[in-house]
């Protein structure tokens, strides 16, 4: 009588060893056939990873690009908001002004600095503007705002122009407070850094610098002469009526002329913005080539894969079989 080479208890060890095995490889295909990807790369690939290291690397580096190119144009669309805005309220407050000014009664010299004040409110604001979390026009000091608000700004030039009474007076007391390097607004209201953000880099060996900062020549100009408005009607400045008309006058000249500057610091700005349009451009074209690059080594054969899904299913279920009539063997049946 031949015997059995293997017991009982073995043989099913070796099923289920059997089983195991082949429902380890179903869900490798399952896997594969479903995110068209092959489960395990380095067999794929015959054990030489060098290349899709290089391309990972790439992928790596490139999405790094896009995050810095897309909070560089956050950046540097929220600051050229705040200069519109600026330049749109600077520009109506010089009409005011030079309408104001060529009164010799000075009889709307109060409705004239209230909307001064308001200026200034929004001038300072928008130079005090942030994205996430980092201030704009701060320079390389990005955690905390650059100015002082306009209240701070008011009392310290109405104590620096206190006993002036001519526009001479005026004038000497004002640059000297906002133009000088020891003056109160270097000192005392500009809180921002005196170094320029490094620039934002954006691959290609291409970056792009937002270096605007709130104590920029043209923005101290435009909040010098709006905080000069808006000191007109005050009580603490002993100034002539006719004084205060002048004055109102040559603030809204001189917001006027400092427009240009402005429109440059846009202009500026703006070609700012299209280099970093043209480097997301780039960026978005050079990773779709590398994950193009990527897919192309993982990818399977979806035609391969199902065939061999199919064959192991095969084997699975023949598998099955085999263990169901071998668990009903018993002595009885054979004898």
């Amino acid at each position: 009588m031949t015997m059995q080479s293997i017991g009982d208890l073995a043989q099913s060890f070796s099923l289920r060893r059997q089983s195991v095995e082949l429902n380890r490889q179903m869900d490798r295909l399952t896997q594969e056939l479903s995110t068209g990807r092959a489960a395990d790369l380095s067999a794929h690939l015959s054990g030489d990873l060098v290349q899709l290291a290089d391309i990972e690397r790439a992928l790596d580096v490139q999405v790094a690009h896009r995050g810095a190119a897309r909070s560089a144009a956050t950046d540097a669309a929220l600051m050229q908001a705040a200069l519109e805005q600026i330049q749109d309220t600077s520009t109506s407050l010089a009409s005011s002004a030079i309408l104001v000014g060529s009164d010799s009664s000075s009889t709307a010299i109060p409705a004239l600095a209230t909307e001064a004040r308001g200026a200034l409110e929004t001038i300072i604001a928008s130079l005090n503007g942030t994205s996430a979390g980092r201030s704009l026009f701060a320079g390389n000091r990005v955690e905390q705002p650059p100015l002082s608000s306009a209240d701070v700004l008011m009392d310290q030039l109405r104590t620096a122009l206190s006993g002036a009474v001519t526009g001479a007076e005026i004038r000497q007391g004002l640059d000297t407070f906002f133009d000088a390097p020891d003056g109160a607004f270097a000192t005392s209201v500009y809180q921002g850094g005196i170094g320029d953000l490094s620039a934002v880099a954006l691959g290609s060996g291409e970056s792009v610098r937002l270096s605007i900062r709130a104590d920029d020549p043209v923005l101290r100009a435009q909040i010098k002469e709006t905080a000069l408005t808006a000191l007109l009607d005050d009580d603490a400045l002993a100034l002539a009526p006719g004084l205060r008309s002048e004055l109102a006058r040559d603030a809204g000249t001189n917001l006027l002329a400092s427009q240009t500057g402005l429109t440059q610091l846009r202009a500026d700005l703006g070609f700012a913005e299209e280099r970093v349009a043209r480097a997301e451009s780039r960026i978005s074209s050079e990773l779709s080539s590398l994950e193009i690059a990527r897919n192309t080594l993982t990818s399977i054969d979806p035609s391969a894969t199902a065939g061999e899904l199919q064959q192991v299913q095969f084997q699975l279920e023949a598998l099955y079989t085999l263990t169901a009539r071998a668990s009903r063997l018993s002595l009885a049946n054979f004898l």
